[in-house]
């Protein structure tokens, strides 16, 4: 029986290893994530709409648009090119009054050096909605994982109801005239849990920090034995402690980025994260003690969230929302830290008492470094 056990556990970890891989093989640009807004002010029977986009997702969803393939859009390929831009994402919008679509039209289409793609667009109704159904169609044509912040802002200065959505998710309710503004927090704190499930080298970072944990308590493992040991020997506490330390900087840099807007490039900071991948891989292999990796994560942290916030600039959020923003975000970050943290202890726990696992933890660190090395490289090209 406990040799059949044993065999389970060793079945359950190399699945979780190797769906953790394959997902890190497929999306390697995790903190890319594909971010637009839009915002909607109804005023009788004609709805005002503003668009943002960045302009790599718009040329992923219309290949034709960097008409002349030299890597850069500019504002007359853009103009060449409004009534595809116009069909993919205005007339894509469905924006239904009481039951009614209203006829979508694009009037402006510009580059902005802060918003990207920028768009602006009119939906005329056949009467002043009361209700409002909107349905973002063009999310079937954007990368995977693509999120739009929507945001309808109510008549009378009574507020604003946004809503985050996902392919999955690609679609919003207002009632206008009777509705409360809506700050959006859980949107964005479940949008912190998804960048961190669905994010390759937060979850490559992630099982590197677990392993090097378990790795560098080995000798009192083999002392104590047991699972109970091995709750013991991992210090649950300190391995907390350096995901909170990530998430401390994640936070800090995003909010250096949103609230005092300054963030470096992405193309000085995408290769920093896949090197901070590399570095905790190889240090789990080379490193005797990880007791003090808190003060490592704090800054790798930082890398990661000047990451994200390439992605969110580009939004223009309101500044009274950029807090609430901020701290949702970063609160969904660390509830999912939490819940990958739950997830990898359980099966290691089973198996963590094998002499053989030393050797397993050590290949998977030599992976996760050599999945970093090679994110690196690719985002360096």
């Amino acid at each position: 029986m406990r040799s059949m056990c044993v065999r389970d556990a060793r079945w359950v970890v190399a699945l979780l290893t190797a769906v953790l891989l394959l997902s890190a093989a497929r999306v390697a640009r995790a903190h890319l994530i594909g971010l637009s807004r839009s915002e909607y002010e109804p005023n009788e029977a004609v709805i005002r709409g503003q668009l943002a986009f960045r302009v790599d997702d718009v040329a992923l969803a219309i290949p034709a648009l960097d008409a002349n393939r030299d890597g850069r859009v500019t504002q007359a390929e853009v103009d060449q090119a409004k009534a595809a831009i116009g069909a993919m994402f205005v007339g894509a919008i469905a924006v239904i009054a009481d039951g009614r679509r209203c006829d979508a039209r694009l009037d402006e289409a510009s580059l902005d050096a802060t918003d990207g793609l920028r768009l602006k667009a009119t939906y005329l109704c056949a009467q002043s909605p009361r209700r409002l159904h909107l349905r973002f169609g063009f999310l079937e044509r954007m990368p995977e994982g693509h999120r739009h912040l929507a945001t309808v802002r109510l008549p009378g200065g009574r507020g604003d109801v946004d809503a985050l959505a996902t392919l999955a998710r690609p679609e919003m309710d207002v009632d206008v005239g009777n509705a409360k503004a809506s700050a959006g927090f859980g949107s964005l704190l479940r949008s912190g849990v998804e960048h961190i499930l669905t994010g390759a080298d937060h979850l490559a970072f992630l099982l590197a920090l677990v392993l090097g944990a378990t790795l560098a308590s080995s000798a009192r493992m083999a002392r104590s034995g047991g699972a109970l040991g091995f709750c013991a020997s991992v210090r649950a506490r300190s391995l907390i402690a350096m995901l909170t330390a990530f998430t401390v900087g994640h936070s800090v840099s995003l909010a250096v980025a949103t609230l005092g807007g300054f963030a470096p490039e992405p193309r000085l900071i995408e290769p920093a994260v896949a090197l901070s991948v590399a570095y905790v891989g190889a240090e789990n292999v080379f490193a005797g003690s990880v007791r003090h990796r808190w003060m490592l994560t704090l800054p790798f942290g930082v890398v990661h969230g000047f990451a994200f916030a390439g992605g969110l600039i580009p939004l223009g959020l309101p500044r009274v929302q950029l807090p609430g923003a901020v701290l949702a975000f970063n609160l969904g970050v660390e509830a999912g830290q939490l819940m990958v943290l739950a997830v990898l202890l359980v099966p290691i726990a089973l198996v963590r008492s094998r002499d053989w696992y030393p050797r397993l933890a050590r290949v998977l660190s030599i992976a996760i470094a050599l999945l970093g090395v090679a994110w690196f490289f690719e985002r360096m090209a």
